[in-house]
């Protein structure tokens, strides 16, 4: 059924795409896909209609929805539901509509995942970066380029960040059209990071990306100045919350990379505050190189900087605990996110900056979050908090996350 439901959507994409003629942004890469998509939507959205993927619909179904802007049914294998949702389409595709510029990310689970995209024909295709992902199916960082690149073969220019593709990993972009953005391309608009509403410099690249598209498009300066101001942090995506005690908390719960990893905690680090802790989960999906890439992020881990290191999942609380504590680190190691947060609670005081990050699947650091949260309207603002992962959650724990 799903192959057949995935053939109708792409073929009713292909046609919405013909008919209103819209320049289309594609975004690949291993991390950060989600913030560069949604900074790109923000900083073209100054000067152009824009319709952007919803929420993380990155697949060959995803995707599709994305460019009639309709979310999945709320029951996704009643059969009828997705009929109604097709019928929609075609009335949709029975109007003109005013889409300036379709922005999507396009997800990999496998090789050759990307060049199944290949209809989409983007007239700006953006890579975001060559690290591991998805290792247990990938299994070298090679793979993984050639898959993230592989877009360029059906783009008409690729763009690059410039500070997490390897210049070795160029040579699977298979185009002429091939460019690359920076951090610096801020400084390039007269603004500095402190203008930013995001934190970290991982987060300043999504900004970047934005820029590079909307200099491609032909926007002005101002409007892109505007933009780079408006665009915000995602949530579970290095957002910054106010937290019990007269803390700070670094919400960037939503996955985990070796790279992202480094990257928050590179920003920590630079954060002045009298007392600095890491909450640091699972990170998923790294097959074979799991055990290595935990022991190199607790190696990652600095004594002088931080105050505590609480670990939380099998991989964390083994090889990254191990690795952290042989470099001098005071750790801490958690079972569930409750108690990590017990843990963080009874160390932390005024001025603390707590930094929480890890991988869905038997980590759901966000629920840490919640329990250090100062104000429990915020809640709203974590992820994963619908029916669907509250139920998960307590099956995974055999807690009661559902209240």
């Amino acid at each position: 059924m799903r192959k057949k439901l995935a053939s109708i959507l792409r073929w009713q994409a292909i046609k919405f795409i013909a008919k209103n003629k819209p320049k289309v942004v594609c975004i690949t890469g291993s991390v950060g896909k989600t913030s560069t998509t949604q900074a790109i939507s923000t900083v073209l959205s100054q000067s152009f209609t824009v319709r952007a993927t919803i929420a993380n619909y990155n697949t060959d179904i995803g995707v599709p929805c994305s460019i009639f802007g309709n979310s999945f049914p709320s029951s996704m294998k009643n059969p009828f539901a997705w009929t109604l949702l097709i019928v929609k389409n075609q009335f949709q595709l029975l109007r003109s509509e005013r889409v300036d510029v379709l922005v999507l990310e396009l997800g990999t689970d496998l090789p050759g995942d990307i060049t199944e995209f290949d209809w989409l024909t983007p007239d700006i295709a953006i890579v975001t970066a060559v690290s591991p992902e998805h290792m247990e199916f990938f299994k070298t960082l090679e793979t993984v380029a050639k898959e993230e690149l592989s877009i360029a073969k059906f783009s008409e220019k690729t763009i690059v960040n410039r500070e997490m593709v390897d210049k070795i990993y160029l040579k699977y972009a298979e185009t002429e059209q091939l460019y690359n953005y920076s951090r610096d391309d801020i400084k390039h608009i007269g603004l500095k990071a402190q203008d930013l509403r995001v934190v970290g410099e991982h987060s300043i690249d999504a900004v970047s990306a934005g820029l590079a598209v909307g200099r491609e498009l032909g926007m002005q300066t101002s409007n892109l100045q505007a933009g780079a101001k408006a665009v915000e942090s995602q949530p579970g995506r290095m957002k910054v919350f106010e937290g019990l005690k007269g803390t700070t908390l670094i919400d960037d719960t939503y996955n985990s990379s070796p790279y992202a990893v480094t990257a928050a905690l590179d920003h920590l680090y630079d954060v002045e505050c009298p007392q600095r802790i890491v909450l640091l989960g699972n990170m998923n999906e790294l097959g074979e190189t799991s055990a290595d890439e935990h022991t190199k992020v607790g190696k990652y881990c600095d004594a002088k900087k931080l105050d505590l290191v609480v670990t939380l999942g099998e991989y964390a609380n083994h090889y990254l605990a191990d690795a952290a504590k042989e470099n001098g680190c005071a750790v801490a190691e958690a079972q569930t996110p409750q108690e990590a947060a017990n843990i963080i609670k009874n160390q932390m005081s005024e001025g603390t900056v707590v930094l929480l990050k890890g991988s869905q699947n038997g980590v759901f650091a966000e629920e840490a979050v919640k329990l250090l949260l100062k104000n429990s309207l915020d809640e709203k603002y974590l992820v994963r908090q619908s029916t669907f992962w509250l139920k998960k959650k307590d099956a995974n724990f055999k807690n009661e996350f559902m209240k």
